[in-house]
Parts: C-alpha cells; sequence; structure tokens
C-alpha cells in the first residue's frame, strides 16, 4: 500500500506529496498492517481488547485509538488517514467514533445505508472459487459467518475478491435490480453493495 501522510501546504495525502514537503505519518507496510489490525477489531473481535461495539456497529475512537496505539505506537492522524484514503471505504468516522462499514461476524444491525433502486447498478458482481459453484447455483449466495453477503460494482473488484479464494475464481453476475423488484434489500456501504441474501435465479456465471 501507499505510505500515507499530512503537509502544511498539500494537506493529507496518499503516496506522494504534491511539494515534496509533507511528512510521512504511515508507510507502506505499516499502514497495511494497522489497516488489518482494524479491519478484525472492529468487525470481528473487539471483547478481545475491551472494545464495546454498539447495535449499528459503532465505537469509542478514543477507546480504539489507545488499542491501536498500544501495538503499533502511531498517533491518532494515522487512524484518520487509513480512513479517509481506504480504498474500499471500508471504515467511517462519526462524532468521535468509528466503525466498520461490513463485513461483520459480530452481532451488530446492518440494514443501514438502504438505496433506492435507482440507485442501484444494473447488475453486480461476485468472486468466489469454483468448488462453491454448485452449491451457490442449488441455494444461493448467503452470508455464512458474516451478516451479509457482498457484491461488486465491477468484474475486477469481483477477480480481486475472488484471487483471496482461489488462483482461478468464476465470477458471478448478479441482477441487483431484480433482487430490489423481488423484495431484497441492497445497500451500499463504501465500495461495496451488500444483500441479506442473492437466490440462485439472481445469478448468472460469466
Amino acid at each position: 500500500m501507499e505510505p500515507l501522510g499530512i503537509c502544511e501546504t498539500c494537506g493529507e495525502f496518499e503516496g506522494r506529496c504534491g511539494c515534496g514537503k509533507g511528512r510521512i505519518v504511515l508507510d507502506g507496510v505499516k499502514r497495511e498492517r494497522i489497516s488489518k489490525f482494524l479491519s478484525g477489531l472492529l468487525r470481528h473481535f473487539p471483547q478481545s481488547f475491551g472494545v464495546e461495539v454498539d447495535k449499528d456497529g459503532w465505537a469509542d475512537l478514543k477507546k480504539v485509538y489507545q488499542v491501536v496505539m498500544s501495538r503499533y505506537d502511531v498517533s491518532l492522524d494515522a487512524i484518520s488517514l487509513i480512513v479517509k484514503f481506504d480504498p474500499k471505504e471500508r471504515f467511517e468516522l462519526r462524532d468521535s467514533k468509528i466503525r466498520a462499514r461490513y463485513g461483520h461476524t459480530i452481532e451488530v444491525k446492518t440494514d443501514w445505508s438502504e438505496i433506492s433502486i435507482l440507485e442501484i447498478p444494473p447488475k453486480l458482481y461476485h468472486g468466489t472459487a469454483p468448488e462453491n459453484l454448485h452449491s451457490i447455483l442449488e441455494k444461493g449466495l448467503l452470508p455464512m459467518k458474516r451478516k451479509e453477503v457482498h457484491l461488486s460494482e465491477s468484474i475486477e473488484e469481483a477477480l480481486e475478491v475472488g484471487r483471496r479464494y482461489s488462483r482461478m475464481p468464476k465470477i458471478l453476475e448478479i441482477d441487483a435490480k431484480g433482487l430490489v423488484k423481488a423484495g431484497i434489500s441492497v445497500r451500499r456501504k463504501g465500495r461495496v453493495y451488500t444483500a441479506s441474501h442473492v437466490p440462485p435465479e439472481f445469478i448468472r456465471v460469466l
């Protein structure tokens, strides 16, 4: 990942500062490590570090920062920069609180950020391992351990996700408009779309 920094002239930046005088707050390696830890902390194991997450997924930013600082010795600016420049918009800051937008395995309310049918792309995509196809085409896409099914806006993004599970992932095309017309809510959370489930009749293998 690219480094993150702050400049008195250029402001917050990712990669290189425009004037070349900016201060690097996080190098790329440390940024990636903290981003992964922050995802796990807010999505999966907040209780392991004494962090309370409310029903909407929000945690106290000061408490989260104390946990991150004790492990990685970084400033509060580091967390703000990670949130601002996260390529998948996984996090959100509001009123001294922070949350992961999606991907939870802990018990949180997920039916926020619903969008109208006019805002939903006609097609969305999902990357998966080839060995999962038979089950998916029979039962549809289910959230499994997570609270929601994650869908991507482009084939390229779905491929990136699918490569976590297989070197040669299969890409599924989802009839997103059809889902909404059938009464299944589709929500946008950052750059990811989510649904409670996707029945097989709305799935096509590319």
